[in-house]
């Protein structure tokens, strides 16, 4: 075999093994703008409270420097464990890991999201004192429009 067929088929093997994330930045594929599809939250006496069909939303901003923020609004006319008729504002930072996005459940209203990267989603992971169950559709990647 001459060296230009082993440059070939050297360079051949190596396709395979080729990525498109940089795996010192695997949050991006993640970094945009979300709003809810799906959000509810216990009512006073713990029974859920479809937010989203009586108008809520919660929606959620991902940055490259894993920060985010997100709004989350809750009717008036609904009930829940979290208040009625509110806007409430979080910050703070985000990580990535096995597919789950963690946030400090001290900074937003879950600690863990679950990413789906066929649906480009996060479903909020029920834990802690509101128990909320959420998710959120990617709607922005990198400053561009995603295709729905």
């Amino acid at each position: 075999m001459t060296a230009i067929h082993r440059l070939l088929l050297a360079s051949v093997v190596a396709l395979p093994g080729c990525v498109t994330e940089h795996a010192s930045e695997p949050a991006n594929r993640l970094i945009g703008d979300y709003v809810s599809t799906a959000f509810d939250v216990p009512g006073p006496n713990d029974a859920p409270v479809d937010v989203q069909a009586a108008g809520g939303s919660l929606q959620m901003t991902l940055r490259i420097d894993n920060s985010f923020s997100a709004t989350v609004t809750i009717p008036q006319s609904v009930s829940t464990v979290m208040g009625s008729g509110i806007t409430q504002s979080y910050a703070g930072v985000y990580s990535l890991a096995n597919d789950t996005l963690r946030i400090d459940p001290a900074t937003f209203i879950v600690g863990g999201m679950a990413w789906d990267e066929g649906s480009s989603s996060l479903t909020g992971i029920s834990t802690g004192r509101w128990r909320p169950h959420f998710t959120l559709k990617q709607i922005m990647v990198a400053g561009r429009l995603r295709r729905q």
